[in-house]
């Protein structure tokens, strides 16, 4: 157990107080100096190839798919239509392990569950980007709105983007062409 002082206490809270502020005021998108690459964007979704648990997501499991997605478009504009994936293609610095890593999702509630966080523990390396994405399966996931994608190492925030989910009809050219892409 670690013991502190009330000067310390009170030092730690100014502390944490002041990178809760900050946290609101990165830029979009925001990589820690923890990683090399991130790209973030919208991309044709795919069936998974297996399952991970990750009970504090609205499906109970994540997707691994079977390769990186190639982006579409970098953006932060994402169409609300079913096949579309979105996230980010992020990569540690050389020599980094950042495993566990807290990955939290946070968008408008789900009309069905009233769900607005999804969380889970995956993990990054300086070996190969590693993708932190988001695809549409279900028409209840279709909420139009602010999604933002954050992770956290040890305390410390690794990366976090912010993307706007918009109707299909503002993003013509990026809606059609994945519909039905993993509901094959």
């Amino acid at each position: 157990m670690m013991r502190a002082s009330v000067g310390t206490v009170a030092a730690l809270g100014a502390m944490l107080w002041a990178a809760a502020l900050s946290a609101q005021d990165l830029p979009n998108p925001y990589a820690s100096d923890l990683v090399d690459s991130l790209v973030h964007g919208v991309y044709c979704a795919e069936a998974p190839i297996d399952l991970e648990e990750a009970p504090e997501t609205a499906a109970g499991v994540v997707n691994i798919v079977p390769a990186l997605p190639e982006m579409r478009r970098i953006t932060t504009l994402v169409p609300a239509q079913l096949g579309i994936g979105f996230g980010l293609l992020v990569e540690a610095r050389e020599g980094l392990v950042l495993d566990p890593m807290t990955v939290t999702i946070t968008h408008p509630p789900y009309p069905d569950s009233g769900v607005e966080v999804e969380r889970w523990v995956t993990g990054i390396d300086g070996e190969g980007p590693g993708l932190i994405g988001f695809s549409f399966e279900l028409e209840s996931e279709l909420v139009i709105g602010p999604w933002v994608f954050e992770a956290e190492h040890e305390g410390e925030i690794v990366f976090r983007v912010s993307f706007e989910v918009v109707p299909p009809a503002l993003l013509p050219e990026l809606a059609q062409g994945c519909a039905g892409a993993i509901l094959s």
